[in-house]
């Protein structure tokens, strides 16, 4: 009996052991499959995004999101979009629109699924060698609206290019509208705050405080930031814009020679083009609705206190124009601009292509634009400066109702600088469109 006995303990402690090994195994193989898929949603997410960038263009959607899919380690392959095939078969299905969920079959949509067949390992015992993994994402390109990032940087990371580089008691504020920073974040101090609906950054974490920033994201309950990394590039959305035509010399300028303006007292400016334009102190200047033309290396320079308004204006920088930093900050004009509506767009330059843009700075001109000093300034309006970094310092209060599209932003001091959505009547640029995630 006791040998009998003996016998079936040893049966019962086997079976035993291969039930632990095989829970065991099934642990193991399902954290692999949870790793792939988390490889596969960043693949998805960036194809759905690559897509609906194209969706403008009226093709190239499935290229576009393949392509990208690529790029980030799954290239299509044929025979297990449905789960069968061999370990290692890939699928990449760009579908537009959508073929399930609340956007199905609207052509606005573009819904992209990566499917894997992915090995297991320990689950072989029970005759299982093989799962296939799936992840799904839905994008979409839109005109603004509150999906829509109201600060791009498009430089990529590198030593050199920051991203977002928020320092010292600096305040940036997005509440109602995203951030996508192609670059790093940079956190160096821990006296900064940022608040933003949403937050990409497609770089990395970056100074001495990426274990607690500083951070805050409304669309969450929480609070809680997405992790600082890894979240798919955005391209430029105003790629596409064209500098516009040099104007004739305004006739604020003097008939012959540069055309460096410089302000005194109450007086109302011309557009056309200038070398350099300078609010003096205690000025009161208002723009004339058109287009300012700077080409100098004085670029739109201050030199104290004042007022500076304009509706119905865009400021144009080339050559080495831009906006000039004043050594020692100390108090600047306060600054009330508007762009111009598509019909100003067409009559000053033959095109209504500028129709919401305030500030756009010719990719060529390496000259870096400052905002700054102890003013209080309100910009309305799209600001492009697609290839410099912008710069913020002083004690300023600064306020963009508009997109704003830098290589980089740095904000050093003690500036808040707060960004927002274009107000209702003041245009959005017609190229300017957002892809964004839905599902």
């Amino acid at each position: 009996m006791r040998k009998n006995q003996a016998g079936q303990v040893l049966v019962t402690t086997a079976l035993g052991l291969v039930m632990l090994l095989g829970f065991a195994g099934l642990a193991v193989d399902m954290g692999v499959m949870r790793y792939q898929r988390r490889l596969q949603q960043t693949a998805a997410d960036g194809a759905a995004i690559a897509g609906a960038v194209d969706l403008s263009f009226g093709s190239g959607v499935t290229t576009g999101a393949q392509n990208n899919a690529t790029q980030n380690g799954f290239t299509d392959g044929a025979g297990c979009g449905g789960g069968a095939g061999s370990v290692g078969c890939v699928s990449v299905a760009v579908n537009n629109g959508p073929l399930t969920g609340p956007h199905a079959g609207d052509a606005k949509y573009v819904e992209v699924i990566v499917t894997a067949i992915q090995p297991t390992y320990f689950m072989k015992i029970f005759g299982v060698n093989s799962e296939p993994v799936k992840a799904r994402a839905v994008a979409t390109n839109v005109s603004g609206g509150s999906n829509a990032s109201c600060l791009y940087t498009l430089g990529k990371p590198s030593s050199s290019i920051e991203g977002v580089n928020v320092q010292g008691n600096a305040h940036l504020l997005a509440p109602n509208c995203g951030i996508s920073d192609n670059g790093n974040f940079d956190t160096t101090g821990n006296s900064y705050t940022v608040t933003s609906k949403t937050l990409g950054v497609s770089g990395g974490c970056t100074g001495n405080d990426c274990g607690n920033p500083n951070v805050t994201c409304t669309a969450f309950p929480s609070g809680q930031c997405p992790p600082l990394g890894g979240a798919p590039a955005t391209a430029n959305p105003l790629a596409a814009l064209t500098p516009p035509t040099q104007p004739l010399k305004s006739s604020t300028c003097p008939a012959v020679g540069a055309c460096d303006y410089n302000s005194s007292g109450t007086v109302t400016i011309q557009p056309g083009t200038y070398s350099s334009i300078n609010i003096g102190k205690n000025s009161v200047v208002t723009m004339a609705p058109g287009l300012y033309y700077i080409n100098g290396s004085g670029g739109l320079g201050f030199g104290g206190a004042g007022t500076l308004t304009g509706t119905g204006v865009m400021i144009y920088f080339t050559g080495t124009a831009s906006l000039n930093k004043v050594n020692g900050g100390g108090n600047l004009p306060d600054i009330n601009l508007t762009p111009m509506t598509a019909a100003q767009s067409s009559s000053a330059t033959g095109s209504n292509q500028y129709a919401g843009i305030l500030f756009y700075q010719d990719p060529a001109d390496l000259t870096a634009p400052w905002f700054g000093g102890d003013n209080n300034s309100t910009f309305n309006g799209t600001v492009y400066f697609p290839t410099q970094k912008l710069n913020f310092y002083g004690n300023t209060n600064i306020n963009f109702n508009g997109t704003v599209i830098a290589d980089a932003v740095g904000i050093n001091g003690n500036p808040t600088v707060n960004f927002g959505v274009s107000p209702a009547g003041i245009p959005a640029p017609a190229s300017l469109t957002t892809p964004v995630l839905v599902e």
